[in-house]
């Protein structure tokens, strides 16, 4: 192969690469508080932060075991999504090519955030899910987007 096929087809694909980790970010009405949360549950705030990197990769997170598969929200970078939970330990996580997870023990009356993120992958971005501190949570929501909750239809 030559020098200049190799180089053309070397940029085509970095080209292409990054195109696929810009993109969208998610829109939507602007972050606005939880007022008020059932007696006897706790506010779980998942977010994503907004970055230029990895914009254009989204992926689910899911509430419980793996073998249930709730997804919850399709998390994009800019988005948040106030999730109500019955108190107890319990499970979130997400999948691409590799698997992330974080366990909380929910209290009533608690909230609590979990901040996604991205990190490199082979083929796709590999999800990252972490339990921020409440100070750092409440701040850095606020540049966020409401996400919409995923919705699973009975089919019949």
């Amino acid at each position: 192969m030559s020098r200049n096929l190799l180089a053309s087809l070397s940029a085509l694909a970095l080209i292409a690469v990054f195109t696929g980790l810009t993109g969208c970010t998610a829109t939507g009405p602007i972050y606005q508080g939880v007022e008020r949360v059932e007696e006897g549950k706790a506010l779980v705030y998942i977010y994503r932060p907004p970055r230029s990197m990895g914009s254009g990769v989204t992926y689910h997170v899911h509430v419980g075991s793996q073998e249930d598969d709730n997804a919850i929200v399709k998390l994009q970078s800019g988005g948040y999504f106030p999730y109500i939970a019955q108190p107890g330990e319990t499970e979130f996580w997400a999948k691409t090519e590799s698997t992330t997870s974080v366990t909380l023990d929910l209290k009533q009356g608690e909230t609590h955030y979990i901040k996604g993120g991205l990190g490199i992958g082979f083929f796709i971005g590999r999800p990252k899910l972490s339990v921020v501190d409440n100070s750092v949570g409440a701040s850095e929501i606020k540049e966020c987007v409401l996400l919409e909750p995923i919705t699973t239809e009975k089919k019949e």
